[in-house]
């Protein structure tokens, strides 16, 4: 009897299989154009880049534009800062610490793909759609490595933190366990502020099946959870109010993100922007009369003065607005990727997801919600800042599990179809030997 492949995949243990496609996506991605390593050193980059070798060699987490030294900030996410920091004060920014941060780079989006296989029998779909998923990441390549930018470490912590929540929710267990789970959530949102919308969405996705005492225990959870996330976040909070004297959300960056993508000049890509000038014109990373400004004003004003001329400028121009973020929201969805060869497979898997997460509605809604949950929220504000193809990266994995299942399910139904007779006299043949 013909296994099937999901038969053929109880061979390995899914520890096997986790290992396996680690160590596959790891080493193919060492080779591969989109893997191999851009710089030698690690001075190459922009604002993580320059806040990053700051902390490592002044300890002061400042001064994130190359135009000028403008002192202490808040304009990027601590996290990967911090990732970046320690690899240069260990290995130095030369050679030995580029290789490195660039390996973990490397290991974080191997250790996403790896996890898929897991998440997908987690939310009861079964290891194969997972498998499959893995497989897209590492066949099309859509990710390009980056170690001056933290989109693959936030990627790695938002698949972990789906595989350890969306189980846990279910049946919460002790409150060393909520607390532990609370603090990598607490790391992902000072890696990736818009990760707070997803803890919130996922242990309500997670707990709406319960019954009323489970339902119960997961609120109780959920409050530990979210008391020990506050915790890991406060010491930066704490920070940046002893700094600035002032209340924000991780970052302090929105009104300068905001009024550089939104203006007379603006096109929907940093990389239009950059060969129009309107960067050199809008941003302080290239102008230093910008840069100037946030030393006279400081970064908070600063930023709130952009944030005030950005909402008068999209309130006077609401028709280029509406163009601006329906562009952005396309190229958000279907990204150029450094080429079509990335580009049209990752649009296809797209496409494909959606029939997926149709499939998944029908059949299992809490992986349908799930998946919806993080494509809705997550790129919401991506659609109103200039885009970037690594604004993708830590949410492909929510792209290929839904195609990865619509496949699934396409295969199935060929297995399932009835095989149509040629003609009435080879139906009657068929059903001889029923009839003896």
């Amino acid at each position: 009897m013909k296994q099937t492949p999901e038969a053929q995949f109880g061979r390995f243990s899914t520890a096997q299989l986790v290992l396996l496609i680690f160590c596959a996506s790891g080493l193919i991605y060492m080779v591969s154009p989109q893997g191999r390593p851009a710089f030698t050193d690690l001075t190459h980059g922009a604002e993580v880049t320059r806040v990053s070798l700051s902390l490592a060699h002044t300890g002061d987490f400042a001064n994130p534009f190359f135009s000028l030294p403008t002192g202490r900030t808040a304009h990027t996410a601590p996290a990967y800062v911090f990732v970046y920091a320690t690899v240069a004060r260990l290995f130095g920014d030369g050679f030995a610490g580029a290789r490195i941060l660039w390996a973990l780079n490397i290991g974080f989006l191997a250790l996403q793909l790896a996890l898929l296989p897991v998440l997908s029998k987690r939310l009861g779909l079964g290891v194969f759609p997972g498998a499959i998923a893995a497989a897209f990441g590492v066949l099309f390549q859509p990710y390009r490595v980056l170690p001056e930018w933290e989109s693959l470490f936030v990627g790695a912590l938002m698949v972990a933190l789906c595989v350890l929540t969306m189980p846990y929710f279910k049946a919460p267990r002790t409150w060393e366990f909520s607390a532990l789970l609370g603090f990598l959530w607490g790391i992902a949102i000072l890696a990736c502020p818009q990760c707070v919308l997803l803890l919130f969405a996922w242990a309500h996705i997670a707990a709406f099946e319960n019954s009323p005492e489970q339902l119960a225990r997961a609120r109780r959870a959920m409050v530990i959870v979210v008391a020990a996330a506050a915790m890991a976040c406060l010491p930066w909070f704490v920070r940046n109010y002893q700094r600035f004297h002032a209340v924000f959300f991780v970052r302090d960056n929105l009104g300068l993100e905001l009024a550089t993508s939104n203006n007379p000049c603006a096109a929907p890509t940093l990389l239009a922007n950059y060969n129009s000038g309107c960067h050199l014109l809008t941003h302080p990373n290239e102008n230093v009369g910008l840069a100037l400004e946030i030393i006279d004003k400081g970064e908070i004003r600063f930023n709130r003065d952009l944030l005030h001329i950005a909402f008068a400028w999209i309130q006077s121009h609401p028709g280029a607005f509406a163009w601006l973020t329906a562009r952005r929201f396309l190229k958000f969805w279907f990204p150029y990727l450094a080429g079509y060869r990335y580009g049209i497979p990752s649009g296809i898997l797209t496409v494909l997801s959606f029939a997926g997460l149709a499939f998944m509605f029908r059949r299992n809604r809490l992986a349908a919600w799930l998946f919806s949950s993080t494509l809705l929220l997550y790129p919401l504000i991506n659609y109103v800042v200039q885009f970037e193809a690594r604004y993708r990266y830590p949410i492909f994995w929510a792209t290929f599990v839904p195609a990865a299942y619509a496949v699934v399910e396409f295969v199935r139904w060929l297995r399932r179809a009835p095989a149509r007779p040629e003609s009435a006299g080879e139906e009657r043949n068929d059903l001889v030997p029923v009839l003896k």
